[in-house]
């Protein structure tokens, strides 16, 4: 049989048929006229169609559960969609400032323009809406039915207001008679440029005079100078003819005097204290993989192996764990921590575990002797009295007592005697089983954006459980502190001692706020760009800010009389959504986030030390991400531990804006010293120390 043809309706054919349904409808049978009205979209979407079809298939996509790969996207930056500010010619830093507020009074218009759009398109809506209630045989208005946004126009005062708010904006910003230091935002990444080491070298080039003009005279000799780059990666092998003197003391003993080969390199080992950073850094910070690193730096004359470097790299995180811990002990007197966690993956974690499954009786963990900072003292005191006994029996005459690697405590020892390995879980069933990368950050000294601490831990537990290991060190005098993060419940301090010691304030993070609007936006395009839009605003005011140079009184202005707005009316555009989104869909969890935490999420605008969002802690923890593409750092808990250790002092070195490779050649030169005061040698101390000891008007290197 064959099939008719399908022919589509003219807009004048499915208006007339809808005015017809329209006009009989009551009069036909109920299930008639429910059936037809199933098709009422389609006889009054006028030309546009295809908005009608989308709108409808993303009602049942949203219906099925089923979000298409292409459409599943990360959430991005604010910022990201914005072209870049075009640098002028402008020479002084006064022309400069200018050219950064005039772009920021332009990025002002615009928004506040896009804003009353937005608003005026919902507002539509929601008359329509209010009218359809009224009458009960209208049909339920859709937002397809709205002009789009770049259709609706401002009125003359609409844009008269909003040229006044950006003017007024940047008056605002104009507040303060400029920068404070102190005030500054954070902006060191886990990848700071500028790490490698850098040579000048400067070479002369004749003008050669060719032989046709070999008579001519000389009249004038110019010079000018061009650049050429190079780089090149390159193994050096050193050769030191060490010399050893022989010596017959007055009694007739031998002694061998060797010179010394600790300018070069550590004793035993085979590599520069330079080498020793290079990897350091390449690994830590670049996340190189061992093996990689081996096959490109192997020669026909030195064969660099995994195993070889893993152990270079362990034995660096040996040398600086003391300034880990030193580090890990200022952290808790800081007035305000952020951080977050993310899940990693140890071998040495999942086999155990895989293990106890299958056996009624298991043995005791690998991090059995560390588990607790109780656990780990008691190893360490373990390690120090097989030490003494080895140096008694050497006293005694035992020429076979020699050192093993049993009285060398190991990283997990050393780190669980000051923070936590294991953690309970909170219903009281036992241990934790998942393992998470925690990173936590604070500024030691407030007025100072160089003295922020940057600590990793990977522990059995997550971010709430760290921050309690972190405040049993805490001065209880210190009472007050701030603690930011994404508001879940494993988050929090929940601890009754601690919330009894300090006055714990708990903020949110406005990017974690945001997300949900940007990764569903597909399933409600027009309320997830309005309030797009405002998170972009708040990011807005932020930027200008930024190019203002903070101080005290401009970041309260500016959040007090910009953001603080612009928050009421994220507050209800969220209202608004929780009456069509349901708590179990994404968006409508995401709109009752924000109602529920709504303090939280604009503490930030009556505290100018304040983030509005926790995403620098976030791109710190992106490396693991790589980390785990690369398999680095996963077969045992020794390993990671050496990682978190190496990233933290050089993380911490970054935020100092000391050179990191010179630092770290520095603090494993100084060997012993080190342990017997870390102290000293922490980022910021030693680039204090190193500002001190420079000769009167001569600027230290910093990166």
């Amino acid at each position: 049989m064959q099939r008719t043809p399908v022919i589509e309706l003219t807009a004048e054919e499915r208006h007339e048929v809808a005015t017809w349904l329209a006009d009989n409808g009551p009069s036909m049978p109920e299930p008639v006229r429910r059936f037809l009205s199933m098709h009422e979209r389609y006889l009054t979407a006028g030309e546009d169609l295809r908005r009608q079809f989308d709108s409808s298939w993303r009602e049942l996509r949203r219906a099925l559960g089923i979000t298409p790969s292409s459409e599943k996207r990360q959430s991005g930056s604010p910022l990201s969609g914005l072209p870049r500010e075009a640098r002028g010619a402008a020479r002084s830093k006064r022309q400069k400032l200018e050219e950064r507020l005039d772009h920021a009074q332009h990025l002002r218009r615009w928004h506040g323009t896009l804003v009353r759009r937005h608003g005026g398109r919902v507002r539509r809506f929601k008359e329509r809406l209010a009218n359809m209630r009224k009458d009960e045989r209208a049909r339920p208005p859709v937002m397809t039915d709205i002009p789009p946004v770049e259709e609706i126009e401002l009125t003359a005062e609409e844009e008269a207001a909003v040229d006044k708010e950006a003017e007024e904006f940047v008056a605002r910003l104009r507040l303060g008679g400029g920068p404070d230091p102190a005030m500054a935002s954070v902006n060191e990444t886990l990848m700071p440029a500028g790490s490698v080491l850098c040579d000048v070298e400067q070479v002369s080039l004749p003008a050669v005079v060719p032989a046709d003009l070999a008579e001519a005279e000389v009249v004038e000799t110019l010079s000018e100078t061009r650049v050429r780059h190079d780089f090149s990666v390159t193994v050096k092998r050193i050769e030191l003819e060490v010399e050893k003197k022989v010596l017959v003391d007055a009694d007739g003993e031998r002694h061998v005097i060797t010179a010394s080969t600790s300018e070069y390199g550590p004793a035993g080992w085979s590599v520069t204290w330079d080498a020793w950073a290079t990897l350091a850094v390449m690994v830590a910070q670049f996340a190189l993989p061992f093996h990689r690193l081996g096959k490109m730096l192997s020669t026909a004359g030195k064969t660099f192996t995994t195993g070889s470097l893993s152990r270079m790299f362990h034995e660096v995180a040996q040398r600086i764990v003391p300034i880990y811990l030193e580090l890990a002990l200022q952290l808790p007197n800081v007035d305000v921590l952020a951080g977050d966690d993310t899940s990693c993956r140890v071998l040495e974690v999942s086999r155990y575990f895989a293990g106890m499954s299958e056996t009624e009786s298991p043995d005791k963990p690998p991090w059995w002797i560390y588990r607790t900072p109780a656990d780990a003292e008691a190893s360490v005191l373990g390690c120090e009295e097989l030490r003494k006994s080895r140096i008694k029996r050497r006293e005694d005459g035992d020429r076979t007592a020699k050192p093993t690697s049993a009285e060398t405590p190991s990283l997990g020892m050393r780190i669980g005697s000051v923070l936590a390995f294991e953690s309970q879980r909170r219903s009281g069933d036992g241990a934790k089983r998942s393992l998470h990368t925690t990173v936590v950050s604070g500024r030691t000294v407030a007025a100072d954006p160089r003295s922020l601490v940057v600590l990793y831990r990977s522990h059995l537990g997550g971010y709430g459980n760290l921050l309690e290991s972190i405040l049993e060190h805490r001065d209880k005098k210190r009472r007050n502190v701030v603690l930011q993060g994404d508001l879940s419940s494993a988050n929090f301090v929940t601890s009754p001692e601690l919330l009894k010691r300090f006055n714990i304030k708990f903020i949110g993070c406005g990017a974690h706020a945001r997300r949900p609007f940007a990764l569903y936006e597909d399933e409600d395009p027009d309320r997830c760009a309005y309030m797009l839009h405002l998170f972009l605003g708040l990011a807005l005011d932020e930027q200008g800010l930024d190019a203002a140079g903070r101080n005290r009184e401009n970041v309260l202005a500016v959040r007090r009389d910009d953001s603080r707005p612009r928050w009421a009316e994220i507050l209800d555009l969220a209202r608004d959504m929780t009456e069509q989104w349901s708590p179990a869909s994404k968006l409508g969890d995401g709109a009752r986030y924000i109602i529920k935490h709504f303090d939280q999420l604009t503490a930030y605008l009556d505290d100018p030390r304040l983030e509005p969002s926790n995403n620098l802690r976030e791109r710190m923890l992106r490396m693991e991400k790589l980390i785990e593409g690369a398999s680095m750092f996963r077969r045992s808990l020794e390993g990671r531990f050496a990682l978190d250790v190496v990233r933290t002092v050089l993380q911490t070195a970054v935020a100092a804006g000391v050179p990191v490779h010179e630092y770290l050649v520095a603090v494993l030169r100084a060997g012993d010293d080190v342990a017997k005061d870390p102290a000293r040698f922490t980022p910021r101390a030693w680039a204090e120390a190193k500002a001190r000891a420079a000769p009167t008007g001569q600027a230290t290197p910093t990166r």
